[in-house]
Parts: structure tokens; sequence; C-alpha cells
């Protein structure tokens, strides 16, 4: 089997190349080399595989925002953590449908399934032409064909109005958790994320500062969090409230958002950075990808059949002689 294994990888590599050019353009372009897909053994190879070949249920779920809050809600109960959950306050199709009384600046209306899909009254004009072209763009078309991220397209498009938590975004501490089997690897945290003008830092399970940070921090040592800077008080409740939601999987990233000392839930991605991870040391994304086991993910514990069946079985020998790390302690 084994010695079957590499140049099959290389022609069913070939053919993915050939299906997902725009994806494999990328890919090099950020990673430097060509996705191995067909039988991963790096992160972002099995980030690539992941796209292509893992058809989970659950993964639709966590791309729909408003099926995630509800996903918080029932882990955040049974592991009894006080996870604030943001109200929704209206939802439906048509955005000329959306209340007058709700086009104000404490409310966001969002896609319920994308990422950028936001529109913010408190910083946007009072162009109605403009929001509803915006919104029924939004619903013409699934989110992530471009990033071969397949769970988007499969939830049902909707738009949804939600109470703003903070209008300033830098009075928000973004959390964001990457955990392998339900296991805590990192977690990056942002404040004012989404402005040029954003920090980060990287920390662990108990909130320990790490020396890796992310490649914009790497280039840019300005962007990087205060040296003083400690994680909120809600860190560890965030932490318990991430493996809760991640348990039973082999990978997922897990967010949340902490305004004025409270922890709100944020969203659960399955595709995160799109597909795309790099970070200032090669070592840790090299024990990401050690820690990640495929043996867990729902094509290898699933029967599958005609050739995915095959395929199955081939993949299983390839996984089975991949060591799989145990979560490191990092410094």
């Amino acid at each position: 089997m084994s010695v079957l294994l590499p140049p099959l990888g290389r022609l069913i590599d070939a053919a993915i190349h050939a299906g997902y050019r725009k994806q494999t353009r990328e890919f090099r372009a950020e990673i430097g080399a060509l996705p191995r897909v067909a039988f991963p053994v790096s992160y972002n190879d099995k980030m690539f595989w992941r796209r292509v070949f893992d058809r989970n249920p659950a993964f639709i779920a966590y791309c729909d925002k408003l099926e995630t809050k509800a996903i918080f809600q029932r882990c955040a109960d049974q592991a009894g953590i006080d996870v604030r959950i943001a109200r929704t306050l209206w939802a439906g199709e048509d955005p000329a449908e959306l209340p007058a009384s709700l086009r104000h600046s404490g409310v966001v209306l969002k896609m319920n399934s994308g990422s950028g899909r936001n529109w913010f009254f408190h910083e946007r004009a009072e162009d109605e032409a403009l929001l509803y072209a915006t919104c029924r763009d939004w619903l013409a078309g699934p989110y992530g064909r471009d990033t071969a991220e397949w769970a988007y397209g499969e939830t049902s498009r909707r738009l949804f109005a939600e109470e703003v938590l903070h209008p300033d975004s830098h009075q928000i501490d973004d959390i964001k958790v990457h955990l392998f089997a339900g296991e805590i690897f990192y977690a990056m945290i942002y404040r004012g994320e989404k402005s040029p003008v954003g920090l980060s830092a990287i920390f662990d399970g108990q909130g320990r500062r790490l020396r890796v940070t992310n490649t914009l921090v790497a280039r840019n040592p300005a962007r990087a969090l205060p040296d003083g800077y400690c994680v909120p008080d809600c860190y560890g409740e965030a932490m318990r409230a991430a493996r809760a939601v991640a348990a039973g999987s082999d990978y997922l990233r897990v967010d949340f958002m902490v305004v004025d000392g409270r922890l709100h839930a944020g969203e659960i991605t399955p595709y995160p950075t799109a597909g795309l991870m790099t970070n200032s040391d090669s070592a840790v994304l090299a024990a990401m990808g050690r820690c990640w086991d495929l043996g867990r993910s729902w094509f290898l514990s699933t029967p599958q059949t005609g050739w995915r069946a095959v395929y199955q079985r081939l993949l299983r020998a390839h996984v089975a002689g991949l060591s799989v790390d145990p979560v490191p302690v990092l410094a």
C-alpha cells in the first residue's frame, strides 16, 4: 500500500490542481508550494483536503451565524458558562422588510452565511437604495465559491439584524481559539481586528503570551498588542466554552468577543483564514499539522460509497502511517 500511495497521490493531486486552479494558485502564492491534497501531511494541505473532500454536515451549521447562536447557547448551558448571545432583532430574506425602527446606530444587519457581509448603520450614510442593492447582492449567490468553502453554499441564505455590542471595535477583544480534537492549541486575540491599525497577539490555553505571532505582526511589530496586555478575566471561561463547542471535532476555530469584561459568543469556523494559514514560526505551523488527526474527520469516520469508499481505505492507510502529536506546550 505505501508503495502505491505516492504515485497515486500525484495523479489525484494533479486532477485537483486542475479542478481548483484559482485555489491552487492562491495556495502556492501564500504558502510557497503546491498543495498536497490526496494524502496530506501539513496543516495547510489538510485544510485544502477538508475543502475538497470533507462534507461534514456539521460544517453547514457552523457556517450559519443564526445556527451558531443556538450551538453556543446549548454548549454554554451544558457547561454552566455565562456566554452572552447577541439578540436577534429580525430575520428575513427581503431587506425592504427590515422595520424602520431597527435602522439606527444600535443595530447591524448581517448575512447569516459569509464573512464581511455586515451593514453597520452607525458607519454608513442613510442610503436605502445602496442598502437594498448590497443585501440583494449578498443573497444572490453563496459565499465561499472562490475559496472552495463548500459548507457556506449549503446554508439557507437569510438576512438578520442584531444589536451592536460596541460601536468602537477598539473596545472589543476578539478571541479566536484553535482546537484539535477538542484541545486548545492556541488562541489569537485581536483588538480592533477589522481596522487598519488593529492589534493582536497569541496566547496559550492558560493565557500566557507566546513568542509566535501572526504574519502581520511579524512584518510590522507595531501591530502587536502592548507588552503589558493581560488577557480578559473571562478568558478561562472562553477556553472552557471553546472546548465544549469543539468536542468531537477533529479541528475547529471557535471565536468569542469580550465587551466591558463580558464574554459574548462569536463564530465557529471550519475554514480559518479561508484555508491559508501562516505565522511567524514554521515549527509551530508544522506542529499544527501533526496535531490534526484526520482519522477523526467526518470523511474517515463515516462509511463512504463508490470511489469515496476506495479512496477512504487508501487515505486511512496514509493517516495510520502518520504520527499524531498531542497539543504541545508552546513558549
